[in-house]
């Protein structure tokens, strides 16, 4: 019987310590013309006992009583635990640890077996000693504000340039499980609503790649990390990673799923479209909506930092305002068309599925450039379209259209003043190059600055394009029977006068 182990992946892929106890095993058995019967190997840590190979070595020795030999290179190959030990001892079988020169059986002096046993000890406090090390260092770790594990689902951990291992948000999944806080914060779903919702837009397990669990979503859901802040062990520490949802955001989840908030799970809550996405433009606190005679809807500054100047205003006029901002992204297919052409100058003829395919085959976290070009631009067309659809929205696809479109919205002295998103920004100074005819050279500069931003996108720009996969994702099935999807809600056909 042959047994070899180590104790990671990361030693097994290496191709050293697996082959070179294997050969050594097996010339040790030829040169004493022993036969191997049967061969096993872990990779895995002898710490605790219940290795899968082991377990597997120990049944094949009960069922073939005429093997009794085991060979192993040496004593902490074949275990660092008592209990491991005690095991192999009552099989009354010869152990043959070939590079100590030594042979364990039934005949061993008291000796023998006590410096034996040694070994073992030693074995055992060795890894004990190991475990407490790397225990105290991940305590550090996370006490400096950094994860010292496998990062959380939609974060991925990569090395940054000073040679730390650090976690960063994957920019795939990172955007979903912002929108799975935003969508159960919003008090509309319930757990298994989400987990539905989670499931149209795509979003599967880590490690078995199928549909994502109500359980996992959960446990997502109570995880403070999102929020910066880590908890390791029984202590708190504000973290140093970008966290993907405020703390605000957090707790009001937690209240829902503790029961605490008048927000909970109800059957028809009220929504209201701009929730969030506006601030007071004199003091920068937040616009709140309420109902007057259960009939008019009316958003104002909530107060916080102390009296505000700024009168109510009715939710139909801020409607105005936003489709007038949304005007400005306007254009007809040719001039988009125009646009797209100068985007996609000098692209690949190759597909960018392939393309990305190759790319992440090689070890990528992020996709291969040019491979979110086809999405990008129906971001944009998405964006250029908005001014004909807002009104016609239900609530929640006007704020997730709204938040797709504008990183910042202020209120004051009854105005609308606004920032767009990048892309946006750069598709508004785009067209007014062109419809100003200030020339080829100045109409091409923003042209090539979306090729540029699309070519190889940012962090910011990445989770904007996911946003809007997933929620093309989750409106196309919401709306299968009906043949609708997203962009038959948000884009219309024909050309956008």
């Amino acid at each position: 019987m042959l047994y070899a182990r180590v104790s990671t992946r990361d030693q097994e892929k290496e191709g050293y310590s697996i082959p070179a106890q294997v050969k050594l095993l097996e010339d040790y058995a030829a040169l004493n013309g022993l036969i191997i019967a049967s061969s096993h190997v872990d990779v895995e840590t002898a710490r605790k006992a219940g290795r899968t190979a082991f377990g597997e070595m120990l049944r094949y020795l009960r069922r073939h009583p005429e093997v009794r030999i085991l060979l192993v290179e040496k004593t902490d190959r074949l275990y660092r635990n008592i209990k491991d030990w005690a095991i192999i001892d009552d099989l009354g079988i010869e152990v043959h640890f070939v590079k100590e020169n030594f042979i364990l059986s039934d005949d061993c002096r008291s000796s023998e077996k006590f410096m034996h046993g040694i070994k073992v000890l030693m074995a055992k406090s060795y890894i004990d000693n190991l475990s407490e090390e790397a225990t105290k260092g991940m305590a550090e770790k996370a006490r400096q504000g950094l994860w010292p594990s496998i990062a959380p689902f939609g974060y991925a951990n990569v090395i940054d340039p000073s040679g730390r291992k650090v976690v960063v948000v994957d920019p795939e999944i990172g955007p979903l499980v912002t929108l799975l806080y935003d969508w159960f914060a919003s008090g509309r779903y319930t757990l298994t609503s989400i987990t539905r919702k989670a499931r149209l837009a795509g979003i599967k397990g880590r490690r078995s790649r199928n549909p994502i669990a109500s359980a996992t979503i959960y446990r997502i859901l109570r995880n403070r990390f999102y929020a910066g802040v880590i908890e390791w062990g029984e202590a708190i520490h504000e973290g140093v990673h970008e966290p993907l949802i405020s703390k605000a955001l957090w707790d009001a989840v937690q209240d829902i799923l503790d029961g605490r908030s008048s927000t909970n799970i109800r059957a028809n809550p009220r929504e209201f479209a701009f929730s969030g996405l506006i601030k007071c433009g004199h003091c920068g606190c937040a616009a709140v909506a309420e109902i007057k005679k259960e009939r008019y809807i009316y958003y104002h500054c909530t107060g916080y930092r102390g009296k505000c100047p700024e009168r109510y205003v009715r939710e139909e006029v801020l409607e105005e305002r936003f489709t007038a901002v949304l005007d400005r992204l306007r254009c007809t297919d040719a001039e988009f068309n125009l646009m797209q052409q100068a985007i996609l100058a000098g692209q690949p003829a190759i597909d960018p599925d392939e393309l990305d395919r190759r790319y992440r085959k090689k070890g990528h976290l992020f996709p291969a450039p040019g491979a979110l070009m086809r999405n990008a631009i129906a971001y944009l067309d998405m964006g250029r379209r908005a001014h004909r659809s807002l009104a016609s929205l239900p609530t929640e696809d006007k704020r997730q259209m709204l938040g797709l479109i504008l990183s910042e919205c202020f209120w004051a002295n009854g105005e609308l003043s606004v920032a767009f998103h990048r892309p946006f920004e750069l598709l508004v100074a785009w067209l007014r190059q062109v419809r100003c005819g200030s020339g080829t050279d100045f109409a091409h500069r923003p042209s090539a600055a979306l090729r540029e931003m699309f070519q190889d996108p940012s962090p910011g720009v990445r989770r904007l394009i996911a946003r809007y996969n997933a929620m093309v994702a989750v409106q196309a099935d919401d709306g299968a029977g009906e043949a609708a999807s997203i962009q038959d809600n948000w884009l219309l056909e024909g050309e956008a006068a």
